[in-house]
């Protein structure tokens, strides 16, 4: 993987010992929370903080996201000071170094050259995480979109113009771009399409950003039966395999098929339908799947006769599997030929495992710090248990967990959706109150709960910045 910046982390950068203070609570506290998704704590560690060496917007973004990141994990978790004495001290930190790094990159833009691209690139994954930290979801995905743009971009100019005489000199640029760093920008586009996925689902309403699969890599082995190299290539494989079936369900797990899709698995190959584009997203999609889980159970397997497993690997591990499971239960529910409740076990085991993930990922401890990762792992099944259960215990169970294990995985607070689900479960009991009302996504509920005067939590709700008034209010 050519990367063009040395990972260069334990030099000192230019500032006050409050802003170095911040740079290096990203490098040690904020970016290795993130996890391993898909290769990209690696674009982190080796490229996107050694770029806050040699470019003062990636700089002054990186500390607003650790001056953000470390008022949200609070000062009970990390007692040097360096002259900022209290909570509003790091988020009046974080407001005034975000402003210069909107400048600098405003003034990047305006000499375009390869590398004010990819600062701008780099640019806009650090304030999505900035704008999420902040709860102002709508503007990260503002951030999302605009560098998704970029990335379209670069990708059109590479390919054309059949005539590179008559490409204006920014075509240019960007197709230079394009050519000379690929390997790199598909590092930044595997990033966005992450977090587009997340993204996605939480809003259900289709893709997020605009198609940038000539970013993809080729897929690994096709061999069931060749265990993943490490949890690197076990993890990227997964996010090809959630993006397929995400977009086979139009990322959300309540969508309906005119025809069920076991009628579908069930015709004779001759009798296909030809040229039905969701059929085969879904077979293709169904594929990755198998595949990926064959060579997880190879993967678990040669775990098991090492010696020198870390306690990181076997976690990521027993995430996987995990996410495996849940996976696993929604394609057979989907594959059924009617409609079917889930059995209670199935929800059961997920929050059982659940529990012990989240645990054991914060030492055992009584009251564990906050969490920011990037990857939306265990929120996401734990709303949906919560949601779609029925079974008012195990709701119960699942919003206990929730409130309980103080994550924000993406844009997946488990908190805010703990107090948004307990509300649901409220207005239920009101007179006024709809089922037929919960078939929108949690972005609109969230708004809905705020308009009709039924959200208990009090305060504002970020997820209700994903709807705009209008939509809302439909």
């Amino acid at each position: 993987m050519p990367l063009n910046v040395p990972p260069t982390i334990n030099r000192i950068i230019s500032g006050t010992a409050a802003e170095r203070a911040m740079f290096h609570h990203v490098c040690q506290c904020t970016i290795t929370e993130f996890g391993n998704v898909a290769l990209l704590s690696r674009l982190w560690s080796h490229y996107i903080v050694p770029l806050g060496y040699y470019s003062d917007s990636v700089k002054h973004a990186l500390i607003a996201l650790g001056s953000s990141h470390r008022a949200f994990v609070g000062d009970q978790h990390h007692r040097h000071h360096h002259g900022l004495v209290d909570t509003k001290s790091y988020e009046d930190l974080a407001v005034q170094q975000y402003s210069k790094a909107v400048r600098a990159a405003a003034a990047d833009m305006q000499n375009l050259t390869p590398v004010t691209v990819r600062t701008s690139l780099v640019c806009c994954i650090i304030f999505i995480c900035f704008e999420i930290m902040q709860g102002r979801y709508d503007k990260a995905l503002q951030h999302l979109r605009s560098g998704s743009k970029i990335l379209e971009s670069i990708s059109k100019a590479a390919a054309g113009p059949a005539h590179p005489s008559s490409a204006s000199p920014a075509q240019k640029c960007l197709a230079e771009t394009g050519t000379r760093y690929y390997f790199q920008l598909c590092d930044i586009a595997d990033m966005f399409a992450c977090l587009a996925s997340d993204a996605a689902f939480l809003m259900e309403e289709g893709e997020v950003i605009p198609d940038l699969s000539f970013y993809w890599r080729v897929i690994g082995s096709k061999d069931v039966s060749e265990p993943f190299s490490g949890v690197d290539e076990a993890r990227y494989e997964l996010y090809r395999v959630e993006q397929a079936l995400g977009k086979a369900l139009s990322f959300s797990f309540r969508g309906k098929a005119p025809i069920s899709w076991t009628a579908f698995l069930n015709l004779p190959e001759e009798s296909l339908p030809q040229g039905d584009e969701w059929f085969e997203e879904w077979t293709v999609a169904r594929h990755l799947f198998d595949v990926w889980s064959a060579r997880l159970d190879s993967y678990g397997k040669a775990l098991a006769t090492r010696d020198d497993v870390s306690d990181k690997e076997l976690w990521e591990a027993q995430m996987m599997e995990f996410i495996r499971k849940d996976w696993a239960m929604l394609i057979k529910i989907s594959e059924a030929s009617q409609s079917r409740p889930v059995h209670r076990k199935h929800f059961l085991e997920l929050i059982d495992e659940a529990e012990v993930l989240v645990q054991s990922d914060s030492g055992g401890k009584e009251q564990p710090p906050p969490v920011f990762t990037l990857a939306a792992d265990v929120i996401p099944r734990m709303v949906f248990i919560a949601a779609f259960s029925e079974d008012r215990d195990l709701q119960d169970r699942a919003i206990r967990l929730l409130y309980a294990m103080r994550r924000r995985e993406g844009m997946w607070d488990s908190r805010e959706l703990a107090s948004v689900l307990q509300s649901i479960l409220a207005a239920r009991e009101c007179d006024g109150w709809d089922r037929e009302f919960e078939k929108v996504s949690l972005p609109r509920l969230a708004g809905m709960l705020q308009s009709l005067n039924l959200y208990e939590g009090g305060g504002t709700l970020p997820l209700a910045t994903l709807v705009d008034e209008e939509a809302s209010t439909q």
